[in-house]
């Protein structure tokens, strides 16, 4: 069967560049993003056209390192189901293991209603999500999972949850638990960035900080990716992140030596190698 490509055509570029945009890499992300959203828009013109329609279950399943973009990118879906009226409210919650977790019997349950009561005819984002497993079943966790499962199913016509984490740990939750698999069909691979990615995503982060640099620090920046590449660096596990820290770092060490020179004029908005 011939594959259809969608990279170039308008309808795409357009859904890219309102809801996406500023997104460095992640293409077949933003690609399965956007078959969710024109399945959306045809389900719209068959109700137009006074044709049944059902609504499927769209929980997601995000998986990948730490600085992949997983939380931008569930903010971002959120704020596309909330631009065309998927769903009822279209807020965003985001949340970990200890906005469900109780300390004691009961707790768990009165919290974890709470929430998932709190997201409703919204999206509920759980980060970490794996931490909730426990293969004893004598932890909060599972009986948390026992709950969102349930709500998930009684109010997935208005209701979107998204897990997201570490693909292995993920995946172990999944095997251990098929009612967990079955009801989250969307399930999204978020890639290590490239280094020429990793770089673009350094100039980028500079730019929305209002910052230009020089190209000194340029060449210097992309001189420590390579060592780091050449010595299979841990740091590079953290993807943005790390760009974005190194940034911060870069920026912080700018203003100490502006303010320490007074040199507002020339040097207040540019980053230079002796930043770094």
């Amino acid at each position: 069967m011939k594959s259809f490509e969608i990279t170039n055509h308008y309808e795409y570029k357009s859904f890219k560049e309102k809801y996406f945009s500023g997104i460095i890499g992640l293409d077949s992300i933003i690609k399965e993003i956007f078959s969710i959203f024109a399945l959306i828009q045809i389900n719209e013109i068959k109700k137009q056209r006074n044709i049944p329609i059902k609504k499927q279950a769209l929980n997601m399943i995000f998986y990948g390192n730490p600085g992949t973009g997983k939380t931008t990118i569930a903010r971002k879906v959120s704020k596309m189901f909330q631009n065309i009226n998927y769903l009822s409210k279209g807020h965003l919650v985001e949340i970990d293991r200890s906005d469900l977790i109780g300390e004691y019997v009961g707790q768990t349950s009165i919290k974890t209603k709470r929430i998932l009561e709190e997201a409703r005819g919204g999206v509920l984002f759980i980060d970490e999500a794996y931490s909730l497993y426990n293969e004893e079943y004598n932890d909060f966790g599972n009986e948390a999972i026992d709950i969102i499962l349930k709500f998930v199913e009684d109010h997935h016509e208005d209701f979107v949850v998204i897990l997201a984490g570490y693909k292995e740990k993920i995946e172990v939750m999944l095997n251990n638990n098929k009612g967990l698999n079955s009801r989250f069909p969307i399930k999204l691979f978020f890639e290590d960035y490239t280094i020429d990615e990793l770089k673009q995503i350094f100039s980028y982060t500079i730019k929305t900080n209002s910052y230009n640099y020089s190209k000194n620090l340029e060449k210097k920046f992309h001189n420590y990716l390579n060592q780091l590449i050449s010595k299979n660096s841990p740091l590079l596990t953290y993807n943005g992140r790390f760009i974005r820290n190194t940034v911060e770092n870069i920026i912080r060490r700018h203003d100490m030596r502006v303010f320490l020179n007074k040199n507002y004029s020339q040097d207040l908005m540019i980053l230079d190698e002796i930043d770094f």
